[in-house]
C-alpha cells in the first residue's frame, strides 16, 4: 500500500517537472517520500498513544526533544520501519510508565540530566553504518548535539527554579536526556558488536 502511494506521488511529481525523470532521481525521491510517510505514520501513532493516556503534550514534547537530540547526536536506529515503530512505541510506553516516578523526584531527574550530558559530550555523534559521517560533518553535529544537551539541561534547571507550574516540562526534559543516554549507548554497543 505505501509502496504504491509512493510510486503515485513520485510519478505525479516527475510529470509536473519537480525533478529530472531518471531512474536514479526516481529512486532518490521514492526513498525520501517513503521516509516521510513512515515518519508521519509513526508520529501520528505515537501522539495518539499520548492522547489515549492523557499525556498528549508530554509525549509531543518528548518526541520533539528526543528527535532533536537524535538528529544531531545519533543513537540507535532500527533496521526496518516496522522495528523502528515497535521500538518507539515501547519507548513511549516506557516514558508514560516512568513519568510518575520522575515527577517531583529531583535526584532521579538530576542523575538523568547529568548522565545525558555526559553521554552526549563523550559520544556525540554516534554514526550509523548506513549513514557514515565525514570528519567535518561529524564535528559540526557533535557541537550541535552538545549545545542542545547543555541548553536542555539549563532549561531544566531554570524550570525547577522558576515555578512548579512548569514541573512537567522539567520532568520531560530529564527523561529525554535519560532516553538519549540509552539510545546513544545502544548505538555504540551495536556499532562495536558489528565490528
Amino acid at each position: 500500500m505505501i509502496a504504491s502511494l509512493v510510486e503515485r506521488c513520485v510519478s505525479f511529481m516527475a510529470q509536473r517537472g519537480a525533478f529530472p525523470d531518471t531512474e536514479e532521481q526516481r529512486e532518490i525521491y521514492s526513498y525520501g517520500m517513503e521516509l516521510q510517510i513512515y515518519y508521519i505514520i509513526n508520529t501520528v501513532l505515537l501522539l495518539a498513544l499520548g492522547f489515549l493516556f492523557g499525556r498528549f503534550v508530554e509525549v509531543a514534547l518528548f518526541l520533539f526533544l528526543f528527535g532533536l537530540m537524535q538528529s544531531y547526536g545519533g543513537g540507535y536506529h532500527a533496521n526496518t520501519h516496522g522495528r523502528c515503530l515497535a521500538i518507539m512505541t515501547c519507548g513511549v510506553l516506557l516514558f508514560l510508565v516512568l513519568l510518575p516516578l520522575y515527577q517531583g523526584n529531583m535526584l532521579l531527574q538530576a542523575i538523568s540530566v547529568l548522565a545525558g550530558l555526559a553521554t552526549v559530550i563523550c559520544l556525540a555523534p554516534v554514526a550509523h553504518k548506513n549513514h557514515p559521517l565525514d570528519p567535518e560533518k561529524s564535528k559540526r553535529m557533535g557541537k550541535r548535539a552538545k549545545l542542545w544537551a547543555l541548553l536542555m539541561a539549563a532549561v531544566w534547571g531554570l524550570l525547577l527554579l522558576l515555578t512548579t507550574a512548569w514541573a512537567t516540562a522539567a520532568d520531560v526534559i530529564a527523561m529525554t536526556l535519560a532516553f538519549t543516554t540509552l539510545s546513544m549507548l545502544a548505538a555504540t554497543v551495536k556499532k562495536l558488536s558489528d565490528g
